[in-house]
C-alpha cells in the first residue's frame, strides 16, 4: 500500500512542476515580444550521421541584430535559407529565445503533465477503489 503513496506523491509533485512550469510560460508570453527570424545558416555536426541545425537572426525592438541556433537538428534540413518564422524572445535578455508554436512553446508543461497525470490515476486509483470497492486492494 506505501507505494500507492509514493506514486501519488510523485503525480502530485509532478503536477506542481506543470503548474509552475505553465505559470512561468504564460508570463514568458505575457512579456516576450515577437519578431520575425530568418534562417541564414546550418550549423552542421554529426550525430549518427550528419544533421543539420538552423540558425536563425532576427533584429529587436531596439534594433539589436540576435543569432539563434536552434538546439535540434534534421537531415535533410526542415528549413531553407532565407525561410522566415516567428520567434518571441525576452525584453531584458534577447538571447533567451523560442520559435513561436504551441509545442515549442509549452514543451515542458506538456511532457510534466504527461508524466504527471498517469501517476494521479494509478496512485488516487487505488485510494478510490480501497474505498468504495469491496475486500482489500
Amino acid at each position: 500500500m506505501w507505494q500507492y503513496y509514493i506514486i501519488l506523491g510523485l503525480g502530485l509533485l509532478f503536477l506542481v512542476l506543470a503548474i509552475y512550469s505553465f505559470r512561468h510560460t504564460m508570463a514568458f508570453l505575457k512579456n516576450g515580444y515577437k519578431a520575425t527570424a530568418t534562417v541564414i545558416d546550418f550549423h552542421k555536426y554529426e550525430s549518427d550521421g550528419e544533421v543539420f541545425a538552423p540558425i536563425f537572426t532576427f533584429r529587436t525592438k531596439d534594433n539589436r541584430l540576435i543569432t539563434y541556433e536552434l538546439a535540434e537538428g534534421n537531415d535533410p534540413p526542415a528549413w531553407k535559407i532565407g525561410e522566415t518564422t516567428t520567434v518571441i524572445y525576452e525584453p531584458s535578455d534577447p538571447s533567451r529565445v523560442s520559435l513561436y508554436s504551441y509545442f515549442r512553446v509549452f514543451i515542458w508543461t506538456l511532457v510534466l503533465l504527461s508524466i504527471a497525470l498517469p501517476l494521479i490515476v494509478i496512485g488516487g486509483g487505488y485510494f478510490i477503489a480501497a474505498r468504495f470497492l469491496p475486500g482489500n486492494c
